[in-house]
């Protein structure tokens, strides 16, 4: 199939995986500082984010995912999930997102109270992104697929080793085929699914909750779930430069956005094509990410690791630091950038010399519980720290994840979120 075997050692670390992470993460604030104002330049990033960051990032969770369930088992595997990704859920959803929803509300409407924010005494149509869940939509997402992990990984490992499947992905040029046509299919019949059967029932955002979104990616999800399963022959396709592929891609959506051919244009045509565009710019930036990171690198640990604190964080000091500045919604892109470098400063600051410094903010803001901490049965786990660390948010690509007891050691382990999908939010009391 050409190109050089994927590795598949059980501990094999994927270096590029933990960089890819942490740059979708960390651009976030980015997309979110573009809520602000109306700038093209921001609004121009936010679009290019929802064409590949949310989607690849679900990916890369389910890759890891899968890679948790091999070496842990799917019980222990989605329970240490729940719990490391429900706890930072919770403590930010309580503790931060309603003041970040009142601040953002007084940006961009006449100023209220903090309790008659609360009590609902705001504008009958306020602007502004004012969803309960804000950036922590994609954490809903998380944990449901968490609980599907198990039942993904049974299935799809019997469509592995189905002699139909191999035939199917024999060579790259097939290879890539199989998983353009499986995610296209599977986008459609969720999509369609979802439109057809539960809209009419339940409504399109049943209590506000992201259920479109965490079905729209869950075809990016499942294949990041096969492609670990079948590592040794997909990755190697998948992590090869496809410079063809993505410009007929970007073609294509080109001109399904722009009408220019009939069929393109209907709302299936668009999806599609977007649909296509992201698996052609996700096998390039899986290429370019693994040559630029090929071993481990200090400064990726770190920043992966410290980009989950900066994208838990940043939603509520871009609208602190912008309700400081005397800033309004007329700003453009000079001042977002400022607030963006701000908000970085802030939230990295936050995360090396508060986060770090306490277990116990680990533990409720990364998901973090140190390796040790308990035993695992009668006689103790016996198992290596940092296989028994394995299930924390902040587990690498390859699922190692100790804790490594020192706060603030330069190498702290990388996390494996990411976030997000702009668009209009509103508040349900």
């Amino acid at each position: 199939m050409g190109g050089k075997a994927a590795p598949s050692a059980p501990d094999e670390h994927y270096h590029y995986l933990d960089a890819l992470r942490g740059i979708f993460m960390l651009g976030g604030v980015f997309v979110h500082a573009s809520t602000l104002g109306d700038d093209p330049i921001f609004n121009g990033i936010a679009y290019a984010s929802g064409l590949f960051r949310m989607a690849d990032f679900f990916l890369i969770s389910g890759f890891l995912s899968a890679m948790l369930v091999g070496k842990y088992g799917p019980a222990r595997t989605v329970r240490r999930r729940l719990a490391s990704v429900g706890i930072p859920f919770v403590s930010t959803l309580v503790l931060l997102n309603p003041t970040a929803l009142w601040l953002s509300y007084n940006f961009h409407n006449p100023d209220v109270s903090f309790l008659e924010f609360l009590q609902g005494h705001t504008v009958p149509e306020p602007a502004g992104e004012l969803r309960w869940l804000l950036q922590l939509w994609f954490l809903v997402a998380l944990l449901v697929y968490a609980l599907c992990t198990p039942a993904a990984v049974t299935v799809l490992s019997r469509v592995v080793s189905s002699p139909v499947y191999r035939r199917a992905t024999t060579g790259r040029p097939r290879v890539m085929a199989t998983i353009i046509i499986s995610v296209m299919v599977g986008t459609i019949l969720i999509r369609g699914g979802y439109r057809a059967a539960v809209v009419p029932a339940i409504g399109s955002d049943p209590l506000d909750l992201p259920v479109e979104e965490t079905l729209d990616f869950l075809p990016f999800f499942l294949l990041g779930v096969l492609l670990y399963l079948d590592r040794r022959r997909l990755l190697p396709a998948f992590q090869r430069p496809a410079p063809i592929l993505l410009a007929v891609a970007g073609v294509l959506l080109l001109a399904a956005t722009r009408g220019w051919v009939g069929g393109l244009a209907s709302s299936t045509g668009v999806v599609l094509s977007r649909t296509l565009f992201t698996v052609a710019i996700t096998v390039n930036l899986f290429a370019v990410a693994s040559r630029l990171v090929p071993g481990p690198r200090p400064a990726v640990r770190y920043l992966s690791d410290a980009s989950y604190t900066v994208y838990l964080f940043h939603y509520f000091w871009i609208y602190v630091i912008a309700t400081l500045l005397s800033f309004d919604p007329s700003l453009r892109w000079p001042q977002m950038l400022l607030v963006t470098t701000l908000t970085f400063g802030v939230t990295f600051a936050l995360h090396h010399f508060v986060i770090l410094r306490s277990p116990f903010l680990r533990k409720i803001f990364n998901g973090k519980f140190p390796a040790g901490a308990r035993s695992e049965g009668r006689h103790g786990d016996r198992r290596p720290a940092a296989a028994r660390a394995v299930g924390s948010p902040t587990a690498t690509a390859a699922g190692s994840e100790s804790e490594r007891t020192q706060p603030l050691r330069w190498l702290p382990p990388a996390d494996h979120l990411d976030p997000e999908r702009t668009q209009q939010l509103r508040w349900i009391l």
